[in-house]
This record gives C-alpha cells, sequence and structure tokens, in this order.
C-alpha cells in the first residue's frame, strides 16, 4: 500500500487540478462531414422534457459548434431564465414556443427560427396542449 504524507498532497494536488482543467478546456473533435440519422441517436429525458445531442465539435475551419433536439411537452419550461456568451438558434419543427428574451416575451409556431444572441436572459415554454419539437444550433465560437 502507498501512504502519502500531508506535504506529498499538497504537492499533489495543485497539479492534479492543472491536469483536470486541461482536460475540461480542451477544444471538442473535429467534426467530420457525415449524416446524423435521426433512428441512429437516442433520447434521454422523460415525455416532459427530453432530447439528444447530434454533436459537439469543430470545424475544419476551427469554430465550436453544437446541436441537439428537445421534445418538451405542453406547459413545460425548458429551463430557468439564464444568460450565456454563445448565441442559439432555435427551429422550430411542431408546436408552438413561448420565447422569453430579457424583458420580451412572444409565440413562436413550426417553420418558426428564434435567435438568441450572446448574453441575453432567455427561457422558453411550451403554451399549447402537444409536444413542442425543436432543433438547437449553438454557435460556440472559435477554438483558438
Amino acid at each position: 500500500m502507498i501512504t502519502f504524507s500531508r506535504r506529498d498532497l499538497a504537492a499533489l494536488l495543485p497539479a492534479l487540478a492543472v491536469r483536470a482543467t486541461a482536460q475540461q478546456t480542451q477544444a471538442p473533435a473535429v467534426l467530420p462531414a457525415k449524416v446524423y440519422h435521426h433512428a441512429q441517436i437516442p433520447y434521454t429525458g422523460t415525455d416532459e422534457k427530453k432530447g439528444r445531442r447530434f454533436f459537439l465539435g469543430t470545424t475544419q475551419t476551427g469554430f465550436n459548434i453544437e446541436t441537439h433536439e428537445t421534445i418538451l411537452g405542453a406547459g413545460i419550461d425548458t429551463h430557468p431564465p439564464h444568460k450565456h456568451e454563445h448565441p442559439e438558434m432555435l427551429i422550430i419543427v411542431s408546436g408552438t414556443l413561448e420565447v422569453h428574451m430579457e424583458d420580451k416575451s412572444e409565440t413562436a409556431e413550426a417553420g418558426s427560427i428564434v435567435y438568441f444572441s450572446s448574453n441575453i436572459l432567455h427561457n422558453a415554454r411550451n403554451p399549447g396542449t402537444t409536444p413542442c419539437r425543436y432543433y438547437v444550433i449553438e454557435l460556440r465560437g472559435s477554438a483558438a
């Protein structure tokens, strides 16, 4: 059995923290050109809110991007209002989505596209009686 003194641990912990931080900030893998088939990507979640990630990666030009799908049950919120640096686009496939941006609300129907710009307070809610299905494209910025 290996034993460590407090001094050994004190020296080791900063190195482990640096390694963990480096692993968390590594750029996503370069995305290959391919078709992401609907039937091959399983959903996670519940009937109230479920989703699936199609991809998260870096384009060949060094831009980070993520695409996922969400199916939001009737009367369900996406998440509490929040903001983040990267902009997002929502492409509504079916149902309706009540979109909240800063101090404004607007209902978007199937076929609509919603754009959340960087650092604005936002969330959404399904005001309908049927599920709302939409795709999200997150523009996460340069990998550099």
